[in-house]
């Protein structure tokens, strides 16, 4: 495994891909996924990224004929799907136009998904309760985020599924008792320290996404919004000046046409 030279914030969301940004957006992604997962939690009492639980919780609810409730959990799994769905979407329709920022609008639609969440908790709809509103919307974002990094890494980095990323260390650790080969150990040990970082930026996300939506309510969302913001604007700017560029290249070339 080549070495992991540190990449610029600008480009972390660019369109070309390298192992240092796959994982160096990976662990910022990953911070921003237990930022969001466990303020999400002081919100809607639920967590919204761990498929596994909610399928067990939507079969518990079928033993117990609460066939209403099932739905309504199933729905939410359904919104993870089309989060991940639409991440595919934007990111292919991007790459069929030769866009800079096929990774960008993911995550400015998941910075605008945050506002969103802001704005109903603030926002009495006609009396409704919100938290099923707000329960579907972070389910998506959740799905949105995780196919985000699955697609730009060729599915060597996730943040939000921690089971599989706990699966892969084991894996990893097993390998290492028989592995002889000093180049396939020295790269397995470097994996394991990454995926312990990405561990790690989770669980901190996590206590900071706790502690601050606590203290000031959805507002805190805001923070990972703006990281979000900040991660994509480098990519999109590029496109609107290349876009720009073009349409000013062409007006010279119409008007130095002979009438």
């Amino acid at each position: 495994m080549q070495r992991l030279r540190p990449v610029p914030f600008s480009k972390l969301a660019s369109k070309k891909r390298s192992p240092a940004r796959n994982w160096q957006l990976g662990i910022l992604l990953a911070l921003i996924a237990g930022f969001i997962n466990a303020g999400g939690f002081v919100i809607v009492h639920q967590y919204t990224s761990h498929m596994t639980g909610i399928l067990s919780s939507a079969a518990y609810d079928i033993g117990h004929g609460e066939f209403v409730l099932a739905i309504s959990v199933f729905s939410y799994m359904l919104c993870f799907i089309s989060g991940a769905m639409f991440t595919t979407i934007l990111v292919l329709l991007a790459r069929r136009f030769a866009l800079h920022a096929q990774f960008s609008l993911p995550l400015l639609l998941e910075a605008a998904l945050l506002s969103v969440i802001v704005i109903l908790t603030t926002v009495n709809l006609a009396g409704s309760n919100p938290i099923p509103y707000l329960i579907a919307v972070f389910s998506f974002l959740m799905g949105l985020q995780n196919a985000l990094i699955t697609k730009a890494s060729t599915a060597i980095v996730r943040t939000t599924h921690v089971t599989g990323i706990s699966t892969d260390i084991g894996i990893l650790l097993g390998r290492l008792l028989f592995s002889e080969n000093k180049d396939t150990r020295r790269a397995d040990v470097t994996k394991v320290l990454l995926f312990l970082v990405i561990l790690l930026a989770f669980f901190v996300g996590g206590v900071g996404g706790a502690a601050l939506v606590q203290a000031i309510g959805a507002t805190g969302l805001l923070l990972p919004s703006l990281v979000l913001i900040s991660l994509a604007i480098p990519a999109v700017w590029k496109d609107f000046q290349f876009a720009s560029n073009f349409r000013n290249r062409r007006r010279r070339k119409q008007g130095s046409r002979p009438a």
